[in-house]
């Protein structure tokens, strides 16, 4: 399994993001199975509908694009219950350089035994964790 992290959805949805050539790759390259099943959270789908939505997308068809993802037979969309946030306390207080959300994914990679993370986000250039971009 892997992890798509908001800053692959982001570029791929937004044509003029100039890493929108990488997250597009990576999402061709799910829908095309040659990559592994990948995870994702609703922490992160919660982002990437904010900063599609920031950077003046209709809100309708950002909508549209994260239920697409969360209905897809490529992604599973995992739903952060209580005890997952509990340990991204914990992930959050260690890392100063993470965000909740991030710390939040630490977590779900942990969880699910995830060691590759397609990111834009050096943030995540973490001991045991493999960083891409594209596939």
């Amino acid at each position: 399994m892997i992890f798509i992290d908001t800053t692959i959805w982001v570029s791929a949805m937004d044509s003029s993001d100039k890493l929108h050539d990488d997250g597009k790759a990576v999402v061709q390259a799910l829908a095309r199975r040659s990559l592994p099943p990948a995870v994702t959270t609703d922490f992160v789908l919660d982002e990437t509908l904010t900063l599609l939505k920031r950077r003046g997308a209709r809100p309708g068809r950002v909508v549209e694009l994260v239920r697409g993802i969360m209905e897809s037979e490529f992604v599973t969309t995992v739903f952060v219950e209580w005890e997952a946030f509990g340990k991204a306390l914990s992930a959050f207080a260690k890392y100063e350089q993470l965000s909740f959300t991030d710390a939040v994914t630490l977590e779900v990679m942990r969880r699910f035994r995830i060691k590759e993370i397609y990111s834009h986000d050096s943030d995540f250039d973490l001991k045991g964790i493999v960083r891409k971009k594209r596939p």
